[in-house]
């Protein structure tokens, strides 16, 4: 390759130092068409009224410059002003919309902030998050705005990195800020609508339908009538021997046990990925019956005892969004 000239040399270094001007403190400036527009008329207008030393050219011309300037102060002044949180609602499945709340705040209290957006970073990164946009804000005012997160894959991932951006007040000019660097969550399998069928699988003394009171179950022992009682549990035997009525109480029986296999896979694989899919979202649907523990095996090897619950739910999404081999 052959060496930069000397006069591509300084070129390179205005450029580069343009450009570290321009993002300086986390700030990034992008000319929108109209702004290109607009300096093209205002070199046009300053050229002419050189060459022609007319006085109205000349003021023309510097009302155009001080328009530049001012719509540079203005939209410099909302982004750093301005501060935004973006705060997961609920939990992230993969390739789903993902309710999100975006905290959109004027830290100021000398005025208040027009039109400021907060919206995706540029670079190369997973995830889409909606743009949000609010009109006006008070000093010292927080907005919450609700927009979706749509992450492609399942895993451990960060949010897209969020930026303060405003158009205002000519659109001549996008102003950008980034905002702290996003936090990291835990994307689960994505999930579908399956249909299963509960068995009678039970577990006596296990899971969370058992020890209680039920209506069918083990015999659990008898007691005296209450006011209240099915009539259907008393035991008119007692009541023909002339003692006081007595009713029969049952234990509940254990949960039904059921076990998901997922045989062994490279996270990424498309096929890989399905059948996670697929074993979460029978999980899921699973644990929605009452009275169902599930368990889970990986590659023939038991990973999760069975269970049942909300706690149960969370562990099985949690090891799911985590399984795999990661790819060489």
């Amino acid at each position: 390759m052959a060496d930069e000239t000397p006069a591509a040399r300084p070129k390179g270094r205005i450029s580069r130092l343009l450009r570290r001007m321009l993002s300086a403190r986390g700030r990034r400036l992008e000319i929108t068409k109209s702004g290109w527009l607009f300096i093209a008329l205002t070199l046009a207008v300053g050229f002419a009224a050189i060459n022609s030393g007319a006085n109205l050219l000349h003021a023309v011309f510097g009302a155009q410059m001080a328009l530049i300037i001012g719509s540079g102060m203005l939209s410099e002044r909302a982004v750093f002003r301005a501060s935004a949180k973006r705060v997961l609602a609920e939990a992230v499945h993969a390739d789903t919309p993902t309710p999100l709340q975006v905290e959109v705040s004027n830290a100021s209290a000398a005025g208040e902030l027009l039109s400021v957006s907060v919206e995706d970073d540029d670079g190369d990164q997973p995830g889409e998050c909606g743009p949000v946009f609010a009109v006006r804000l008070a000093p010292k005012q927080t907005l919450t705005l609700h927009t979706t997160v749509t992450m492609p894959a399942r895993g451990r991932h960060r949010l897209p990195r969020a930026v303060i951006a405003t158009r205002f007040p000519f659109g001549l000019f996008v102003k950008r800020r980034d905002v702290a660097e996003p936090p990291e969550i835990t994307v689960y399998p994505k999930l579908y609508p399956v249909r299963v069928e509960t068995g009678t699988r039970h577990r006596p003394g296990q899971g969370e339908s058992s020890g209680r009171i039920a209506r069918v179950g083990e015999f659990f022992g008898m007691r005296e009538y209450r006011e209240g009682d099915d009539p259907r549990r008393i035991d008119w035997r007692t009541v023909a021997r002339g003692q006081r009525p007595a009713v029969r109480d049952y234990e509940a029986l254990g949960d039904d046990e059921r076990l998901l296999d997922l045989s062994m896979g490279v996270t990424g694989d498309a096929q890989f990925e399905a059948e996670v899919s697929r074993v979460a979202s029978m999980a899921v649907a699973y644990l929605q019956e009452p009275g169902v523990a599930v368990g889970l095996r990986y590659g023939g090897e038991l990973m999760l005892e069975p269970a049942s619950g909300a706690h149960a739910r969370h562990t099985l999404l949690e090891a799911l969004a985590l399984i795999g081999e990661r790819p060489a």
